[in-house]
C-alpha cells in the first residue's frame, strides 16, 4: 500500500493547529467542507512524501516530528486556514 506521509502528518497536527489558530486569531468555520478544504490546500502547499513500506512510514514520521518538519506543517496549515476563511465555499 502506498501512503503519503505528509497527509498523515497534516491530519495528526491539524486539530492542534486549528485550536491554536482559533485562540490567537479568532473563530473560523468548522463545517466539514471548510475543514476538508484546509487539509487539501495544506497538502497542495507541501511536497508529497510517498512510502510503500512500514519502515518508510516510521522513518518519514520521525522526520515530520522533528522541529523543522512540524513547523513547516504548522505554518502551511495556518496559511490554508486563512485562505479558506477568506474564501469559504459553503
Amino acid at each position: 500500500m502506498v501512503i503519503n506521509c505528509a497527509e498523515i502528518a497534516v491530519r495528526e497536527l491539524f486539530p492542534e493547529v486549528l485550536k491554536s489558530y482559533q485562540q490567537r486569531i479568532g473563530p473560523v468555520c468548522t463545517c466539514q467542507r471548510c475543514l476538508d478544504d484546509v487539509i487539501a490546500l495544506t497538502l497542495n502547499y507541501l511536497p508529497p512524501h510517498y512510502v510503500a513500506s512500514e519502515k518508510g512510514t516510521i522513518i518519514t514520521g520521525v522526520d515530520y516530528q522533528q522541529i523543522g518538519g512540524r513547523t513547516e506543517i504548522f505554518t502551511q496549515i495556518c496559511h490554508a486556514i486563512r485562505v479558506v476563511s477568506e474564501n469559504p465555499r459553503h
